[in-house]
């Protein structure tokens, strides 16, 4: 067994902003506690071990954080990969923006620190997922 830890963060679903004071008001992400990373993980482990079985990576063995992480889970590996989705985002407040990364420094600033982490513990051979706890922040 080779255990192994990354931290995610779960991708955005929307933001509520109050302009006139430059504040974000309120942050949703797509998953909200560790239950959700945990079916998230196991659902994206097991389309990357279908595809492996098909031999659909026919030049590349899979790897958890390449192929699950990059392609299949809705999460980020950190704060800056999240905001830096391309995805549209539900942007209440701020009118034009459709995407985190289109707000001014001031809002991406506060998106980014209202993020809330996890730190998923898996074996790196089997792609087992042993444990996940919410960064404490």
């Amino acid at each position: 067994m080779s255990v192994e830890a990354i931290t995610v963060f779960p991708m955005i679903h929307s933001i509520t902003i109050d302009k006139e004071k430059n504040l974000v008001t309120e942050l949703v992400q797509d998953i909200n506690d560790v239950e959700g990373i945990r079916a998230n993980l196991l659902e994206s482990v097991a389309t990357v071990k279908m595809y492996e079985r098909i031999n659909f990576y026919p030049l590349k063995k899979p790897e958890f954080i390449d192929d699950v992480m990059g392609s299949f889970a809705q999460m980020g590996l950190s704060r800056h990969i999240t905001i830096s989705d391309n995805t549209y985002h539900e942007i209440n407040g701020y009118l034009g923006c459709t995407r985190v990364w289109e707000l001014p420094l001031v809002l991406r600033d506060q998106v980014e620190k209202a993020l809330v982490g996890y730190e998923v513990e898996y074996d790196s051979d089997t792609w087992e997922i042993l444990n996940i706890s919410e960064l404490e922040e």
